[in-house]
């Protein structure tokens, strides 16, 4: 499930998320940063297509654990990757993919991107503003607050989140990320889990490869 923080009129959704890879990067890194169309603890649903807009217009900051005044990076690209539907709400289910550029160019962006790489802070949270939402019935007959439209802020690594379906994919050189197009974005559930099995071999060759480098160093 969802956490839910509101701080004046933004409102933060915190979420459980696994480091999966660790290369040496100039600062891209792909998450999954929100779960669209569940029920969170608040009783509150975030519709599957609410981020539309905000991702068309742009200008998402990545954040400190949601200190506006520590920018550390910003959001490059994002899209909704669907995953089914919910039984309890009758809604679309997806995660919110984000790819984001750490400043490694601030001391600040360094650190940061070092802790997500090191696997020190795993989980994400978006914060953002409500620009339309109700109350209505879900398909089980319960009420809840439905946001279907909003405005999305800033996203922040945290140390700690309450829902276990978001995960950092992949980090790469920014020369790689030109090169990606919306097909990589918009994968579906089967394609993510065969992405993370590979990055998964490349992180224990990764491991070896830096083994066998510290014995050699150590003859």
């Amino acid at each position: 499930m969802t956490q839910v923080i509101t701080a004046g009129n933004i409102i933060r959704k915190f979420e459980t998320s696994e480091v999966t890879t660790v290369d040496e990067v100039e600062g891209i890194v792909e998450a999954f940063v929100n779960t669209m169309g569940a029920l969170d603890h608040d009783d509150e649903i975030i519709t599957f297509d609410a981020f539309g807009d905000s991702i068309q217009n742009g200008t998402q900051t990545v954040a400190w654990f949601h200190d506006q005044s520590v920018p550390v990076g910003k959001v490059i690209d994002a899209a909704p990757v669907s995953t089914g539907t919910d039984e309890q709400t009758g809604m679309t289910t997806g995660r919110l993919k984000a790819v984001m550029q750490f400043n490694l160019n601030t001391q600040r962006g360094r650190e940061a991107f070092a802790d997500v790489q090191f696997g020190s802070v795993r989980e994400w949270s978006v914060g953002f503003r409500s620009v339309s939402d109700e109350i209505e019935t879900l398909a089980d007959g319960t009420k809840a607050r439905v946001i279907d439209s909003l405005d999305w802020v800033e996203v922040s690594p945290v140390l700690r989140g309450a829902s276990p379906n978001t995960q950092t994919i992949n980090s790469k050189a920014a020369s790689d990320a030109q090169g990606d197009d919306e097909e990589e974005i918009a994968v579906t559930e089967d394609a993510s889990d065969t992405e993370k099995e590979l990055l998964r071999e490349s992180i224990e060759l990764t491991k070896l490869k830096l083994e066998m480098e510290n014995l050699d160093g150590q003859d």
